[in-house]
């Protein structure tokens, strides 16, 4: 998606055997609350999380326009960010695949076909002096990482028939090797014990591997990030928006990590499930 999210990460002397997570966000007017979402394994029946509430902190600038959120005494470890709005609830995603701090890495926001790339020049290739346009460098881009044969996977994985009826990738971030995708997964009626007119949704990060000349989905090994089963006035009001700016931000003991961010300009449908316009 088109960065108008920041991160900014910190590390500052902090008590002995915690650690500190403070989000700075704005516009402040429309933050009504901030939360620390651990995601843990889940059970077949059960979405396992656990969640940390941020103390909001009073700040004395007037003329700053973010909110300031605290968490203290977080276990080490890799948490995503919840940002609740009057209007919204957008969370974080971790589509983080361990590459090495060199290696070369996208980040492909499907809806609006915007990539983004790490250690990366698509110029690169090119004689020196050379004007390089902007089509050719995604060529460059598409070739490096594979994503021509990507996008035929991510094609296959949703029009397959299957229990659900709706399905697309919203986000994919990865190396010219290993691929984490963010899906959106929709039942419209028509299943088991289905009472009135009900829809079932999902979200969940899937794994591709790059092997054989193909992209393989790891879909056994998909993680459930949502699931609900709503009556369609309900889904209609459902809201659930993912930025993986927020997502996967690692805390350790005795530090303070710090995340900066401002809510993106559009919040709707292109970066999740938006609440529907209420007649």
């Amino acid at each position: 998606m088109k960065t108008t999210a920041g991160i900014l990460v910190m590390l500052a002397c902090a008590s002995v055997g915690a650690a500190e997570l403070e989000v700075v966000v704005g516009p402040r007017a429309e933050i009504v609350r901030v939360r620390v979402l651990k995601r843990l394994p889940n059970s077949i029946s059960k979405i396992n999380r656990r969640w940390h509430d941020a103390a909001r902190v009073e700040n004395d600038a007037e003329n700053d326009e973010k909110a300031h959120f605290i968490v203290e005494d977080l276990p080490e470890g890799k948490y995503d960010i919840c940002i609740e709005t009057r209007e919204h609830h957008i969370e974080g995603v971790d589509l983080g695949v361990g590459a090495e701090a060199d290696e070369p890495v996208f980040h492909w926001w499907l809806p609006a076909d915007t990539i983004r790339t790490e250690n990366f020049d698509p110029a690169a290739d090119f004689e020196e002096g050379v004007v390089v346009g902007e089509e050719e460098k995604l060529e460059a881009i598409r070739k490096q990482f594979r994503l021509k044969e990507l996008a035929k996977a991510f094609e296959t994985v949703t029009k397959v028939s299957k229990f659900e009826n709706y399905a697309r990738v919203i986000f994919a971030s990865g190396t010219a090797d290993e691929v984490k995708a963010l899906l959106e997964l929709r039942r419209d009626g028509g299943h088991y014990a289905e009472k009135g007119d009900e829809v079932i949704w999902r979200s969940e990060i899937w794994t591709f591997t790059w092997a054989y000349g193909s992209w393989i989905a790891q879909n056994r090994a998909a993680k459930v990030l949502e699931r609900f089963r709503l009556q369609r006035g309900e889904f209609e009001k459902l809201d659930r928006l993912y930025d993986p700016a927020l997502g996967g931000i690692s805390v350790t003991e005795g530090g303070k990590t710090t995340v900066e961010y401002t809510l993106p300009a559009t919040l709707d449908n292109t970066i999740g499930k938006a609440r529907e316009a209420q007649q």
